[in-house]
């Protein structure tokens, strides 16, 4: 009887607890009808704005962790992307090149040393590595230096050649200016291919500014007709950089008010090699290497010897700077470099253009549903989707061998990068990792978010042919990803979730 009485209860249980379930799952799933509609809605309003009248936009929000969209509105057609696109060049580089990939810049010799004295020329040969700055620079020459080399006996020569001869992409603005977002690209390269120019005024008035350009090279001239003016006057300084083929000259012009803080500007520079190659050669001198030849630019020959071989750092901190700061000169070089990896130097775009074209296939996206014209999204002719944007995403979500290293280099809301400012104030905005990208009348946002309760998010909002500013798009991009961090499929009051200083936020 015991028995026969324990299985009864038993059955009794499992009935009760199964008419609850069947009683409050309707209930869970109303809820979350309820919030996803309500998510929807708001949403919907946001976009309402006078900035979108044109219509021209499309945003995609896709749970990760269910397999359905949240929302989407014209998903599937083509925008222009901006520097959206660098998260394909960022997924390309950590699956393909991987996190731990390194650039190398070597350098040779044909001649022998002997005693501290290089008799041949000193070969300086460049891979690509797009954060070859002062300070690796400076290692580089240690590293030769620590051979017990006091004196070189030849020229310096740079070599260039593991890269085509193509400074720009074909699809860019055919006169760029001397901003440095448009620097040159080259197998061998130096400080980004710009240069820093420190202006402070004079302590008189009427007495030229102080001007000075680092590094200070021959291949850098400068032009200083800019004024000092007395405290309460009016100064507007420019500074511009002009191209006389073998050489560049900063021109300064303009005035600058007495007491005023230092300036300090960035411009690009238009021979990438001798511009290399000329700091190569006054970084020995600094270290007390010297050298009775002069520089000039050729290929390694045969039969060489390699001297010393220097490592940049790992892909992966190159990565943070792509993409926390937008950078198209690391986006370009990174992707000639996939070209040279995957199809044999000198690497090209057109072949790094190549392996875009195999991870898309990949996708499943043949060529003609999509246009990808560079690797950091400054070419107006880029056309991509938010579902392409979102579906690269979930992609590299799902490889453990590459998302760590991949989200780790997106930008932080409210945190750091180029969002340092944007969210601010609003609760948990370090669970929003994306990627920023803007043109005249272009913006856009895409990445990933966690909401309230822990669910992940991919999303990609694209916008073209805005009718207001760069700051209003943003602010809508926020108050969208705001209603992402706030979403939740169960929560009985949305608006007892926000803090004050959330609602407050404009």
């Amino acid at each position: 009887m015991n028995r026969g009485y324990q299985k009864l209860k038993i059955k009794l249980s499992l009935l009760t607890i199964g008419l609850i379930l069947t009683l409050v799952a309707p209930v869970f799933a109303h809820e979350s009808s309820d919030a996803v509609a309500q998510f929807r809605s708001e949403v919907e309003g946001l976009l309402a704005h006078s900035c979108l009248i044109r219509g021209n936009y499309g945003v995609k929000i896709y749970s990760l962790d269910r397999k359905e969209v949240l929302f989407q509105h014209k998903d599937d057609q083509l925008f222009i992307p901006a520097s959206n696109l660098k998260l394909i060049t960022t997924a390309l580089a950590v699956r393909y090149l991987g996190p731990n990939y390194r650039f190398y810049t070597r350098l040779y010799s044909t001649g022998k040393l002997v005693d501290g004295v290089l008799h041949g020329d000193l070969y300086i040969k460049g891979f690509g590595d797009p954060k070859l700055v002062s300070e690796q620079m400076w290692l580089l020459v240690q590293e030769l230096k620590n051979l017990s080399l006091n004196r070189v006996e030849g020229d310096i020569i740079a070599d260039d050649t593991y890269f085509d001869d193509r400074l720009r992409v074909k699809t860019w603005k055919k006169n760029p200016g001397a901003q440095a977002y448009n620097a040159p690209l080259g197998a061998l390269s130096f400080n980004f291919n710009t240069v820093a120019v420190h202006v402070t005024p004079a302590n008189r008035a009427g007495e030229k500014p102080m001007v000075i350009v680092d590094p200070a090279v021959d291949f850098i001239h400068v032009d200083n007709q800019a004024n000092t003016v007395g405290p309460g006057g009016r100064g507007r300084l420019l500074v511009n950089r002009v191209d006389h083929g073998s050489y560049n000259e900063i021109t300064v012009s303009g005035a600058m008010v007495q007491g005023q803080p230092r300036a300090k500007y960035y411009l690009n520079i238009t021979d990438p090699t001798l511009y290399t190659g000329q700091v190569f050669k006054k970084f020995l001198v600094q270290s007390g290497i010297e050298v009775s030849g002069q520089m000039t630019m050729g290929a390694v020959p045969d039969g060489a010897e390699m001297l010393v071989e220097h490592e940049s750092e790992p892909l992966a901190l190159a990565l943070q700077g792509l993409n926390k700061f937008s950078n198209n000169f690391v986006a370009e070089q990174i992707l000639k470099a996939l070209g040279a990896e995957r199809f044999g130097p000198p690497g090209t775009t057109e072949k790094g253009l190549r392996v875009v074209e195999e991870f898309m296939t990949e996708l499943g996206y043949s060529a003609g549903q999509y246009k990808i014209f560079d690797g950091s999204g400054l070419s107006r002719q880029n056309r991509i989707s938010p579902d392409q944007f979102v579906n690269v995403l979930s992609s590299i979500r799902s490889d453990l061998g590459v998302y760590p290293e991949f989200i780790t280099a997106l930008g932080v809301m409210g945190m750091d990068g180029n969002v340092k400012n944007r969210l601010r104030g609003t609760d948990e905005a370090q669970k929003v990792r994306v990627k920023t990208g803007t043109l005249n009348f272009v913006s856009a946002l895409s990445g990933y978010f966690q909401s309230m309760d822990g669910e992940i998010f991919a999303f990609s909002i694209l916008m073209n042919d805005l009718k207001c500013s760069n700051g209003q798009a943003l602010g809508i991009q926020d108050r969208i990803v705001r209603e992402g961090l706030h979403f939740s499929r169960s929560k009985p009051n949305v608006e007892e979730a926000r803090s004050p200083a959330v609602d407050g936020h404009p």
